[in-house]
């Protein structure tokens, strides 16, 4: 469930996500990578900002969270791929980076797969133009997983052929990315909803609690230094 007094922790857990990720693919990864791991930061802290300080539309906020649920594991295998191709198998900086992307091509494809299968929009209640994320306790469907098992392991005869002991840290993190894309099915379906209901009624909507998120940015000095004036979001 969504809780305001979590709000600015799970926006700067994303932000250090991106940074940290960013930071360590510096050290392992060839020296065009400065500029797209500075790029990515930017890009970070400017949603970051965004979602925290300024907007009101919860759509932004869930974007977000989404974002870091489904990019922490993919992101990592990226970063040990990129180690190990780049570091340790000495392979040119073009063919690291290709291999550094096959882990986030998978889980991009899992999610073009689960945008066109059906999912529930439960998560979501709407009072008004109000919404509020609850999220209820979801069991682990097993099914899920042994289909996230089967996708990542498209990877695994890649990686086992170079005899990479670490290999096996990167069929991990796959797998995981796999899962956490179906595991989220009923809330990417859910966030798809709510922007086409957006689209449909031309308006917007807002947390269920905004008067505390409010209450929250104007007694931080960083909220009251990005203020801006809400105009209907």
């Amino acid at each position: 469930m969504f809780t305001v007094e979590r709000f600015f922790a799970k926006i700067w857990a994303a932000w250090l996500l991106v940074v940290m990720i960013a930071g360590l693919m510096i050290g392992v990864s060839p020296p065009f990578f400065i500029i797209l791991s500075a790029i990515a930061v930017v890009v970070m802290s400017v949603w970051c900002i965004e979602c925290a300080f300024r907007t009101e539309r919860f759509v932004v906020y869930a974007n977000l969270r989404l974002f870091f649920n489904l990019s922490l594991a993919p992101m990592f295998a990226a970063l040990v791929t990129m180690a190990i191709s780049y570091k340790k198998m000495k392979l040119g900086g073009f063919a690291a980076t290709a291999l550094c992307l096959v882990p986030v091509v998978l889980t991009l494809l899992a999610y073009g797969l689960v945008c066109v299968w059906p999912g529930k929009s439960s998560v979501l209640q709407f009072e008004g133009l109000r919404v509020e994320s609850i999220e209820p306790p979801e069991p682990v469907r097993w099914w899920q997983a042994g289909l996230g098992a089967g996708l990542s392991s498209l990877t695994y005869p890649l990686m086992k052929a170079h005899d990479v002991p670490m290999t096996g840290l990167i069929y991990f993190f796959v797998f995981m990315a796999l899962f956490m894309v179906f595991y989220s099915r009923d809330k990417i379906w859910a966030l798809r909803a709510l922007k086409a209901r957006e689209a449909k009624k031309n308006c917007r909507y807002t947390f269920r609690d905004v008067e505390a998120i409010r209450a929250l940015r104007a007694a931080s000095w960083l909220g009251r230094l990005f203020a801006v004036r809400a105009n209907g979001e």
